[in-house]
């Protein structure tokens, strides 16, 4: 359950890492208010997808696994549903939420997840380092 945690804040440190680096796309787009705020919006859904998943895959350990397995379908198609959500609001809004931003935000938990065992590595060091 402790690793499990580790890999969250991980995930949530890289999420934000990513979101940073993307800030610079504000050199390339014309309406920067509209591109931050869908970036913003991104990362919120993307963080808020990693929560739910940890909190998704402990809840499934308590299943039987015929019944693990809805679950885990349920809760995949209610992160779909947010994922889904934030798009649309971009689509819907487009002068105040770009769906570029928004795109890259969400696909921020997907350079995380790549970047996590870079991001275990340095978050050891420092905290090794500390002690």
């Amino acid at each position: 359950m402790q690793e499990g945690k580790q890999t969250l804040y991980e995930l949530l440190m890289g999420i934000t890492v990513c979101l940073v680096i993307m800030l610079t796309g504000n050199l390339f787009v014309s309406n920067h208010l509209a591109y931050n705020v869908g970036l913003l919006t991104g990362g919120v859904i993307a963080g808020g997808m990693s929560f739910h998943m940890y909190h998704s895959l402990l809840q499934a350990t308590l299943y039987d696994e015929e019944t693990a397995a809805k679950k885990v379908k349920i809760s995949s198609l209610i992160r779909m549903f947010f994922m889904l959500a934030g798009l649309v609001a971009a689509v819907l809004l487009p002068q105040w939420i770009s769906i570029i931003g928004v795109a890259l935000g969400v696909l921020s938990l997907k350079f995380s997840a790549y970047l996590q065992p870079l991001t275990h590595k340095v978050l050891n060091k420092i905290i090794n380092k500390g002690r």
